[in-house]
């Protein structure tokens, strides 16, 4: 059990210091942002402390990150499953927008048509 907790904790600590390089962040600089000593950054990403992570804490982190807290602590990929099924929606959401878009367009061109009839500009 002990070796299953360390393995989450190193997991965590390995999405914190991910998202922390996407940021463009040194740890110093997220462990000023979090008013923490930046060994104590260091051992939460590295998993090296035998103590766990507060929530209040990890809230923190995921703020200063601006990164949900289920990415830093999915650990079992259910919110990688939510963000697949998410992304396929939006696809399909996004094809039917371009569907809705192109019938428009298509509208739009037989009103200009109907117009210039009607105003007598239609020279065709």
């Amino acid at each position: 059990m002990r070796e299953d907790f360390q393995a989450e904790m190193r997991f965590i600590g390995m999405r914190i210091a991910g998202f922390r390089k996407l940021r463009n962040m040194t740890q110093a600089e997220l462990a000023d942002k979090l008013n923490i000593n930046k060994n104590y950054l260091s051992q939460i990403e590295n998993a090296s402390t035998n103590k766990s992570i507060s929530l209040p804490m990890l809230i923190r982190i995921s703020r200063v990150l601006d990164v949900e807290l289920a990415l830093l602590t999915d650990i079992d990929g259910i919110y990688k499953s939510d963000l697949k099924n998410f992304w396929s929606d939006m696809k399909e959401s996004f094809e039917v927008i371009k569907q809705l878009n192109d019938d428009m367009d298509k509208m739009l061109e037989q009103f200009e048509k109907a117009d210039k009839i009607f105003s007598g500009n239609d020279k065709t």
